[in-house]
C-alpha cells in the first residue's frame, strides 16, 4: 500500500533540509534498551519534573505513518532536531515526535486493524520517570521527564530505542525510524502541517471502518477518499462485505 507515500516524501525532504542546515543529531537504536519500567505508575508531579515537552501552553505534534516498503525507512535511526534532554533541565519546550514505520503485507483488508494496533503501541511505553499524556485526535503529546530519570541519563536515544523495541514486537513491522523536535515552535508547526494530511487520511479510514452504512455522497472525507487510491480500495472492500453480510 502507498497510503502515505507523499507525506513520507515530504517529511524526508524536510529532514534533509534540516541536515543541510546542520540542525539534526542522529542516534541509533539500542536493542532492548536497559531502562527500568515504571510499573504503570508513571506520574511525574510538577515539583519532580526536570523537562517538560509539549506543555499545553507550548506547541506540540505527534503522529505515525507507515509504508508497505521497508526500504523507504532507515531502520533504527533516531533523528533529533534541537537539544537532547540532559541539556534541557528546568525547561518547558515545544515538542514534535514522528514515527515512520516500514512493514509488509498491508492491504485493504487489514489496514484498519493494524492502524488501531499501531496507535495503541505508540502510547504503551512504560519507562520509569517518563510520563506521557496524548490527545491523538489532535496529534498532540505532552510529556514530563523526572529529575531522577535525567540524573540517571535518560535521553532521546533511550526514549526512541524503547519506542522502536515496542513496534518491532509486531511481526508485520520490519523497520522503524523516529524523529524528535525540541528546537522551536516554528519547526514543530512545519511538521504539524504535514501531520495534518496524515490525520485526515486516518480519520477517513476510521470513519469508513466504523460506520454501519457507507454514504459516500454526504461524507466530509469524500474528496480525500477519491484522491487516495488505497482508501478507494478499502472502501470497495468494505462495501462488498456490507453487501454480503447476512440480514438479521
Amino acid at each position: 500500500m502507498r497510503l502515505f507515500d507523499q507525506q513520507l516524501l515530504e517529511i524526508n525532504d524536510w529532514l534533509t533540509g534540516k541536515k543541510t542546515d546542520r540542525k539534526v543529531i542522529e542516534f541509533y537504536h539500542q536493542v532492548r534498551v536497559d531502562w527500568p519500567a515504571g510499573e504503570k505508575r508513571n506520574i511525574v508531579l510538577g515539583q519532580d519534573t526536570a523537562v517538560e515537552l509539549g506543555n499545553p501552553q507550548q506547541e506540540s505534534t505527534a503522529f505515525l505513518l507507515w509504508t508497505n516498503d521497508p526500504d523507504k525507512i532507515r531502520p533504527g535511526v533516531i533523528s533529533l532536531i534541537g537539544r537532547d534532554l540532559p541539556l534541557c533541565a528546568g525547561e518547558k519546550l515545544p515538542f514534535g515526535k514522528v514515527v515512520l514505520i516500514g512493514g509488509e503485507d498491508f492491504n485493504e483488508e487489514n489496514l484498519y486493524d493494524r492502524s488501531t494496533e499501531m496507535e495503541y503501541v505508540r502510547f504503551a511505553l512504560d519507562l520509569k520517570g517518563y510520563m506521557m499524556r496524548a490527545v491523538s485526535q489532535y496529534q498532540r503529546e505532552w510529556s514530563r521527564v523526572s529529575k531522577e530519570a535525567l540524573q540517571h541519563g535518560f535521553s532521546f536515544q533511550i526514549l526512541g530505542s524503547a519506542l522502536i523495541d515496542q513496534f518491532l514486537k509486531l511481526e508485520y513491522i520490519k523497520a522503524v525510524e523516529v524523529i524528535f523536535i525540541t528546537s522551536s515552535k516554528d519547526h514543530v508547526l512545519e511538521l504539524k502541517k504535514m501531520g495534518a494530511e496524515v490525520l485526515q487520511i486516518i480519520r477517513a479510514m476510521n470513519k469508513m471502518a466504523e460506520e454501519k452504512f457507507l454514504d459516500c455522497d454526504t461524507c466530509d472525507y469524500k474528496t480525500i477518499c477519491d484522491d487516495v487510491t488505497d482508501l478507494k480500495l478499502m472502501r470497495a472492500s468494505l462495501q462488498k462485505k456490507k453487501r454480503n453480510r447476512p440480514f438479521h
